[in-house]
C-alpha cells in the first residue's frame, strides 16, 4: 500500500512539472519611440555595447497594408560578448547580437529583453553558464541605465 501511494505521489508530481520557459526582462517609461531608441543606444554604449541593427517591424507592416503594431527590434552587440562566447562555448554565438523589443502603447514604451534562464539550463555543465550569467547581469544593467537615460534631462 505504501509503495502504491508513493508511486501515485511521484506520478502526480511528475505531471505537475512545467517546462522551463524564459520570462522577458521588462521595463517601461513614458517617452517617444525615437527618444527611447536613442536612450537605449546610449545605455548600451555605457556598457561597451553598440547598436548593430534596428528592425522597424511597424513600418514594414504598415507599408504592406497592415495595422501598425508599434514594435521595433533593436539588436545590440559587443566585441567582448563575442570573445567570451568564442572562448567559453562557440554555440553561444547563436544568441548574438542581443535583441531588445520596444513596444509602444500610447506614450508608454516598454522595452523587453529575453531572459536567458532556458539557455542557462542547457549550458548547465558548460563554461557557457558563466558567460550567460554575465550577459544576464549586463542586460539588466542596460535596462536600468535605459530607465535612468529616460529620466534625465
Amino acid at each position: 500500500m505504501t509503495r502504491l501511494l508513493m508511486a501515485l505521489l511521484l506520478a502526480g508530481q511528475a505531471l505537475m512539472v512545467q517546462p522551463v520557459q524564459a520570462d522577458p526582462q521588462i521595463v517601461s517609461k513614458r517617452i517617444e519611440m525615437r527618444q527611447a531608441m536613442d536612450d537605449l543606444a546610449i545605455a548600451a554604449a555605457n556598457h561597451g555595447m553598440q547598436l548593430v541593427k534596428v528592425q522597424p517591424i511597424d513600418q514594414a507592416l504598415v507599408k504592406r497594408g497592415f495595422d501598425n503594431p508599434h514594435v521595433r527590434l533593436i539588436f545590440i552587440n559587443s566585441e567582448v560578448a563575442v570573445r567570451w562566447a568564442e572562448a567559453a562555448d562557440p554555440r553561444l554565438l547563436n544568441l548574438l547580437p542581443m535583441r531588445f523589443v520596444l513596444l509602444q502603447q500610447g506614450d508608454l514604451i516598454t522595452v523587453m529583453v529575453d531572459d536567458l534562464a532556458a539557455w542557462k539550463s542547457y549550458y548547465r555543465d558548460s563554461p557557457g553558464l558563466t558567460v550567460l550569467n554575465a550577459w544576464e547581469i549586463e542586460l539588466r544593467e542596460v535596462l536600468a541605465d535605459f530607465l535612468a537615460q529616460c529620466t534625465r534631462g
